[in-house]
């Protein structure tokens, strides 16, 4: 983020495209990791699931000052090996 900023959540826009295709790549079960160094992110800070649909969705986060955010999907709705996104914010 190119910065230190108290993160207290985030924010995931799936792909906006229509069609038959939309669907692929949205996130379901995911997880929420912070570091200092972009290299060591300890546990997760939150983890759930997105809804499958197309609406942005926030999430809180346990507060804390870190300067890298990750997102890490693990799994994708419709069970396929990849996901995707529009749009992810940290939220302060």
């Amino acid at each position: 983020m190119g910065a230190s900023y108290s993160v207290s959540g985030l924010r995931y826009l799936p792909r906006q495209d229509g069609g038959s295709g939309a669907v692929n790549g949205r996130i379901g079960q995911y997880e929420v990791y912070v570091s200092t160094d972009g290299t060591n992110w300890g546990t997760a800070v939150a983890t759930g699931a997105f809804a499958n649909d197309a609406s942005q969705e926030g999430r809180p986060v346990r507060r804390e000052d870190r300067q890298h955010l990750r997102l890490r999907a693990v799994s994708e709705v419709a069970g396929n090996p990849w996901t995707s996104a529009a749009e992810i914010y940290a939220l302060n």
